[in-house]
């Protein structure tokens, strides 16, 4: 009895792991595929966002990632450390920034272009199984073993 019950939670907690992996897998997969969709859309229309939204979005990202990093790194060198979080968090709002533009980009591309110039929704739906293998294999790369 208690060997059937404890059998049961492992493979509970083995059901977990997978639906954690495939929620986790097809999040990243949209996410990618709307920033190639964004790419796109930069590419046919231009700019999605209006260029002050972006400097805003841009200031807001710059300040989060930067006291990130600040409260991250408490030593008494205070000059070197905040110099490399600003620079870390300035890095990582430019990167940030880009992605969320890009994906506003990608839902204007799919819902203004559509799905004719992309080749039909088998098209997508292919990009999007594409992106789902590379995302799986991305975080089984970055995983701690």
């Amino acid at each position: 009895m208690v060997m059937s019950l404890m059998a049961k939670l492992k493979g509970m907690a083995e059901y977990k792991k997978y639906l954690k992996t495939l929620v986790l897998s097809a999040a990243l997969a949209f996410l990618m595929l709307y920033i190639a969709f964004g790419l796109m859309f930069f590419a046919k229309r231009g700019n999605p966002v209006p260029v002050y939204f972006i400097l805003l979005i841009a200031a807001i990202f710059f300040v989060f990632f930067t006291v990130f990093y600040e409260s991250k790194g408490k030593t008494k060198r205070k000059g070197k450390e905040s110099l490399k979080s600003l620079i870390k968090g300035l890095f990582l709002a430019i990167c940030a920034t880009f992605a969320f533009v890009a994906i506003v980009g990608g839902v204007k591309f799919m819902v203004y272009i559509g799905f004719e110039l992309i080749g039909g929704i088998g098209a997508v739906i292919s990009a999007l199984a594409i992106c789902m293998i590379v995302s799986t294999v991305f975080l089984t790369l970055l995983t701690p073993p």
